[in-house]
């Protein structure tokens, strides 16, 4: 039961926002950004929409350039900076104008 409540109390983990723009925006900046011809990908933020399962929001410029090995490194930088062991993560993109 001790590993049961561990995981729970990861999955209705709230992320202070500072910390989160914080970390997001090291991850963006170690990484190379996806991009299709001479359009690029631009994450202008992210925000903490939800918890149990947690939901993040990132707002990018275009949603057609976010690469499903994409979204998989946001999430490893995501689990890296803030844990949440034993519960999946919901990572949507709105294009800036949505």
């Amino acid at each position: 039961m001790p590993q049961a409540y561990l995981v729970y109390q990861e999955r209705i983990k709230v992320v202070p926002e500072a910390e989160l723009r914080g970390a997001m925006r090291d991850a963006v900046a170690s990484h190379n950004l996806p991009r299709k011809g001479k359009m690029m990908l631009s994450v202008k933020g992210v925000t903490q929409v939800a918890v149990n399962p947690p939901t993040f929001v990132f707002k990018v410029n275009n949603t057609k350039l976010v690469h499903f090995s994409y979204k998989r490194f946001l999430e490893i930088k995501l689990r890296e900076a803030f844990g949440f062991m034993g519960t999946p993560l919901r990572i949507d993109f709105k294009a800036g104008n949505e």
